[in-house]
């Protein structure tokens, strides 16, 4: 009888850990959201959860400070950046083309966050690496397949493609499917069958 009542006794937890594996589904109620929203009302553009897990959309041209602000937050502590990477929004909105994407993982926590922010064509994102060293690896690879040029990077070039590709960057959705120049295999004397993506700008 004692047990149960020093079960019950016990409070509940902070209101938000119990919405969602990763941490609260209701932006006003997730504590980075809050955090963020108070400290740069100006590049805070919106939140939200998609299957528990939290994204933070900033503007670009803070997204390094954001990033350092959820890592040195005592109470957040994400300390741990689990991903960087982008995605081509061709066709499915007019602007901005592309989103630049950090994966937050806090160790002490155990909390995922996501933070985003857009860029076009000719645009730079301040890089991470002074911020997290691992995202010298990342950038460069998003660099290499999507062309997306990261300011204060200090070694910015390709890393899966050799040096002197020439044939642009192939994760962007306008890529031809195979390349865009002719090209055999081995064992053949003819080049393959051209395929080109639908998903040419117009």
């Amino acid at each position: 009888m004692s047990e149960e009542r020093q079960i019950a006794a016990v409070p509940r937890s902070a209101p938000w850990s119990d919405t969602g594996y990763w941490g609260p589904t209701n932006p006003d109620e997730h504590p980075a959201v809050r955090a963020v929203r108070e400290q740069f009302p100006d590049a805070y553009i919106s939140a939200y959860a998609f299957r528990d897990e939290m994204t933070i959309r900033v503007e670009r041209s803070r997204f390094r400070d954001v990033i350092q602000f959820l890592r040195d937050h005592p109470d957040l502590q994400y300390t741990m950046l689990s991903d960087e990477t982008a995605v081509d929004m061709l066709r499915l909105r007019p602007d901005p083309r592309f989103d630049v994407l950090a994966q937050l993982y806090s160790i002490r926590r155990r909390w995922r966050l996501r933070v985003k922010c857009g860029v076009n064509d000719g645009e730079v994102v301040p890089s991470l690496v002074p911020v997290f060293a691992a995202a010298g690896w990342l950038e460069r690879e998003v660099y290499d397949m999507f062309g997306i040029v990261f300011e204060g990077h200090p070694d910015l070039r390709r890393i899966l493609l050799p040096e002197d590709w020439d044939e642009g960057h192939p994760l962007r959705k306008d890529y031809p499917l195979r390349g865009y120049r002719e090209y055999v295999q081995p064992g053949f004397e003819a080049p393959a069958p051209r395929v080109r993506s639908r998903l040419r700008r117009p």
